[in-house]
């Protein structure tokens, strides 16, 4: 068995599990760091799977899908240089 994934929040793990299930790989979630003799943060859930051989293609269900290790964040902020007072004339000259 290998750990795939670990997060304070439940629900998301769950969400990566039915993914994972759903792309046909068995995986469970323990609670509190019951495995290997890690000792994380006692809130994380953790997302095992089953099968060694299935861990490649486990992570690239969650690169796909931007979920679990893979999350990507909501929105990125691009520089705006009129809102710091410069416009696009000021720049150039």
């Amino acid at each position: 068995m290998k750990m795939l994934f670990f997060s304070s929040e439940r629900a998301e793990v769950d969400l990566v599990r039915a993914e994972l299930i759903n792309a046909g790989i068995p995986c469970e979630v323990r609670e509190n760091g019951t495995g290997d003799g890690f000792a994380p943060n006692s809130l994380d859930v953790e997302l095992w799977i089953q099968n060694d051989g299935d861990g490649h293609r486990a992570a690239l269900v969650c690169v796909e899908r931007g979920m679990g290790f893979a999350k990507r964040p909501p929105t990125v902020e691009v520089w705006d240089e009129e809102r710091f007072g410069e416009t696009e004339s000021e720049v150039k000259h």
